[in-house]
């Protein structure tokens, strides 16, 4: 016979955790005893979406986000990377991305962070951010221009005193202080503006989803809405510390949770093995983890979990980062299109807006330096 496994039970909700994007690596590596959800190296294409996503919001925040927070006062950063002005860093068509440009967006993180002293990894990897900052204002602002997207001279002088008024606000510099660290002039400033805000009109126009629209795409992939119940005992692979066990005990915990999967197969009330046995904080509740949708959960567990009929309990143990959990469907519904609305949208919205950066990188032959 097995023994029982006495890890102490984390605490977490695990239908807090579903959606791992609000969770930092922190919370991550203490939630090693719930159920691993959405987190399967980060689905490619999401992991995309969310890059686009990111760099276009970058866009969106007009008027100087990368030049305010510049100063504090401080004349002498703890980090810095030199960049030659001439040298070439991207190409968008016949326009050049040169290290004057991406000096102007990196100075203002440097002088943020201050004396806190930046590796080279981590400078790199604004860098990497900063550069396609600058190709997808350039892009964008060259689809707004074929497209005839207009700007008018006072939204453009709108942002601009905006802008100024943050940085003698927050950062203590007058306007001539201000251009005069960063090597920028009021014609500079202006001009990125207006780029921007062109940019960024564009995208929201092009990327504009009805709820007609959404509601069409719902009808069409319903599959995609269903959800499912279920619950699930886990044996997990963590110490009541958080610490990954040895392989042998992995194997020890493999041979319990076959045990106790045997038990529910044959008969036993899988609430009443998942309150004596299972490590995950829905332990009290009967192992139920309510209502879910494919895409919350990792694959190895949604891949068994969907392929079942209600109170059907999947025949084998399924092994992931967390440990190995016996599942079993307890219900299934569609998600009302009320209920998703507004994130359908925003999900089709994004996925506009991934196309339409794709295409916009091959229509103007986007290089970037490796």
């Amino acid at each position: 016979m097995f023994k029982k496994n006495k890890n102490k039970k984390s605490e977490d909700n695990p239908k807090e955790i579903k959606d791992t994007s609000k969770v930092n690596t922190e919370q991550e590596n203490s939630n090693h005893n719930n159920v691993v959800i959405m987190t399967e190296d980060e689905k490619k294409e999401r992991k995309i979406m969310k890059k686009v996503a990111l760099v276009c919001a970058l866009v969106a925040v007009v008027g100087g986000a990368f030049y305010g927070g510049m100063s504090y006062g401080r004349l002498l950063p703890a980090s810095y990377r030199h960049y030659s002005n001439s040298e070439v860093y991207a190409t968008i068509d016949d326009t050049k991305i040169t290290g004057k440009d991406l000096k102007s967006v990196m100075e203002p993180i440097f002088y943020s962070n201050g004396l806190q002293k930046l590796t080279d990894s981590q400078i790199s990897t604004y860098e990497s951010t900063m550069l396609e900052y600058l190709v997808n204002i350039e892009v964008l602002y060259k689809e707004a221009e074929e497209n005839n997207v207009e700007i008018t001279d006072d939204q453009i002088q709108e942002n601009y005193d905006k802008t100024i008024n943050s940085i003698n606000s927050q950062y203590n510099l007058t306007e001539d202080e201000y251009f005069e660290k960063f090597n920028l002039t009021e014609e500079k400033l202006k001009e990125r503006i207006k780029k921007e805000l062109m940019g960024a009109k564009y995208l929201e126009e092009y990327s504009d989803v009805s709820e007609e629209e959404a509601k069409k795409y719902y009808e069409k992939n319903k599959d995609d809405f269903e959800q499912i119940r279920a619950s699930h005992i886990l044996i997990s692979n963590y110490d009541s510390d958080n610490k990954e066990v040895s392989d042998e005990k992995k194997e020890e915990n493999k041979e319990t949770a076959e045990a106790v999967l045997k038990m529910a197969l044959d008969g036993d009330d899988f609430a009443t093995l998942a309150k004596e046995y299972s490590d995950d904080s829905s332990a009290s509740s009967g192992g139920d983890l309510g209502y879910f949708t494919a895409d919350d959960m990792v694959s190895e567990f949604s891949k068994a979990a969907f392929s079942l009929k209600v109170d059907e309990i999947y025949p084998k143990v399924v092994e992931t980062t967390s440990g190995y959990h016996i599942i079993k469907k307890t219900g299934e519904k569609a998600q009302d299109f009320d209920d998703i609305k507004d994130d359908l949208i925003q999900t089709l919205k994004s996925t506009k807006q991934t196309s339409l950066m794709q295409e916009l990188y091959s229509k103007y032959n986007v290089q970037l330096k490796k």
